[in-house]
C-alpha cells in the first residue's frame, strides 16, 4: 500500500443536501441527485449503479467529470475549511491507499473477506465492486481503492476499514503519492 493525500491548497465547491441550491437542483433537473424523501437523496456518482445514499446535511462535490460524489457531514466538516460561499479548501490529511499496481496485502483481503469487495477480471470497466453507501459501486481496473480509516487489533488484524474507489483521472489530478 502507499500513502496518499489530497493536493495541498485544493479549493472545491460543495453543497449541503437539504439546503436551498441551484447547483443541486440542476443536478435534480439531470437525473444526477433524486430526492427519495423528505431526508434521504440518491447520488448518481461515476462509481453508482442504483445513486449513493445521501442525507440532509451530507455534502456533495463534483468530480472532474462533471458527476456529483457524496461525503457524510462528519467527514466534510472534518476535511474542509469554509471559504465563503460554496467554496471550501480541502484539509489534506495522510492516507492509504491500494491500486492494481500492488501486490495484494492484509487491507485489501479484508474488504474482501469482510466488507464486500469483489473483483470480476473478466471486465475491466466494472473490474471492482463493493456495497458502499447504500448502493453496490463498481469502478475500472484502474481504479484507486483509498482507506479513509483502518483498525486493527493487537495482533496486526484488520478489524474494520472504510473505504471508497477513486477513478484513476479523478486520483491522478486530486491525490499526491507522499
Amino acid at each position: 500500500m502507499k500513502t496518499v493525500k489530497k493536493k495541498e491548497g485544493k479549493t472545491v465547491k460543495a453543497y449541503c443536501l437539504g439546503e436551498d441550491s441551484p447547483v443541486i437542483h440542476d443536478l435534480t433537473e439531470k437525473g444526477m441527485v433524486r430526492q427519495t424523501d423528505g431526508s434521504h437523496w440518491r447520488i448518481f456518482s461515476q462509481e453508482a449503479t442504483n445513486g449513493e445514499e445521501a442525507e440532509a446535511g451530507d455534502y456533495i462535490k463534483i468530480d472532474s467529470s462533471g458527476k456529483p460524489y457524496p461525503n457524510s457531514r462528519e467527514f466534510f466538516l472534518k476535511n474542509h475549511r469554509p471559504l465563503g460561499g460554496d467554496e471550501y479548501e480541502q484539509i489534506p490529511a495522510p492516507l492509504k491507499a491500494w491500486d492494481i499496481k500492488e501486490p495484494p496485502c492484509r487491507e485489501l483481503e479484508f474488504l474482501i473477506s469482510r466488507k464486500g469487495l469483489s473483483i470480476n477480471e473478466s471486465d475491466a470497466a466494472a473490474y471492482f465492486s463493493a456495497p458502499l453507501w447504500g448502493d453496490t459501486l463498481t469502478a475500472a481496473k484502474d481504479a484507486v481503492i483509498i482507506f479513509y480509516s483502518i483498525q486493527y487489533d493487537d495482533g496486526g488484524d484488520v478489524t474494520d476499514a472504510d473505504f471508497n474507489f477513486v477513478a484513476r483521472n479523478e486520483f491522478d489530478r486530486t491525490y499526491e503519492i507522499l
